[in-house]
């Protein structure tokens, strides 16, 4: 079984979140992440980590069983040979997806390794830069953002280029989405996402349950999600955030 659609975005972005949406569809179920289109090939994924060993949790299958899963000539074959192993989903159900947030980094490259839907989710920079300042657990951000600065721009002009390909149409199989629009929007959002990955949207849907991660801390969509760093910022700090990640203008929720 090959995926119906592949779920990818900026780190902390609402990738989870979106996972757990579309698990509430009846035929639906996914593990947590694989990362194997990041190779040219699935038996070149048995030596890339740390996503081959996360996967044995992730999708709770057992280590002796890799080597296996991983040994054969296609995408969809690796997949199919995933779901059966997996202890985690619901074999009942008829369809998967894959959850994989490093996937947007190399957009372009993964839509070609197998044939399906993908959605790139992003949120602004202001949000990026509290969520990671959070993680930090540091008081003193001044210090803490002029390490943290340099090497986070790095890692987003290589998605924002990817998310410029995206909007420009440059690669067909992807649509890109702003947790602020699944937040703030939610059923025109959510009703367009569904409709990409070839599903019918409900609103029952929204009401998350059978929540399988920590990582959704709500069983509902709140409003205040993306706007949780005017509470752990002041406004010079803001400012300053904005100056710095100025240059990716399709990030910034204006």
């Amino acid at each position: 079984m090959k995926p119906s659609f592949v779920i990818c975005g900026i780190e902390h972005s609402g990738t989870t979140l979106l996972s757990d949406i579309f698990r509430q569809v009846p035929t639906i179920d996914s593990g947590f992440e694989t990362g194997v289109l990041l190779v040219n090939s699935p038996r070149e994924f048995r030596s890339l980590e740390p996503f081959i060993s996360n996967i044995v949790s992730g999708w709770g299958v057992k280590d002796s069983e890799l080597d296996m899963i991983c040994d054969c000539d296609t995408f969809d074959e690796f997949y199919d040979r995933l779901w059966q192993h997996s202890t985690v989903v619901n074999h009942e159900k008829t369809l998967m997806f894959d959850k994989t947030p490093r996937y947007f980094s190399a957009l372009n490259s993964c839509t070609q390794k197998i044939d399906c839907p993908f959605i790139a989710a992003y949120k602004d920079p202001r949000a990026i830069v509290a969520s990671d300042f959070r993680r930090a657990k540091t008081d003193n951000f001044s210090v803490w953002f002029d390490s943290y600065a340099p090497r986070k721009k790095k890692y987003l002009r290589i998605i924002h280029a990817q998310l410029e390909q995206t909007v420009q149409g440059h690669i067909p199989n992807a649509i890109a989405v702003s947790l602020e629009s699944v937040c703030l929007d939610t059923r025109q959002t959510l009703e367009k996402l569904f409709a990409h990955a070839g599903q019918e949207f409900d609103l029952s849907y929204l009401l998350l349950k059978n929540l399988r991660y920590h990582h959704t801390k709500l069983p509902y969509i709140s409003s205040n999600i993306p706007f949780q760093y005017l509470e752990v910022f002041n406004k010079a700090q803001i400012r300053q955030i904005e100056k710095r990640f100025e240059e990716f203008e399709l990030f910034f929720y204006r």
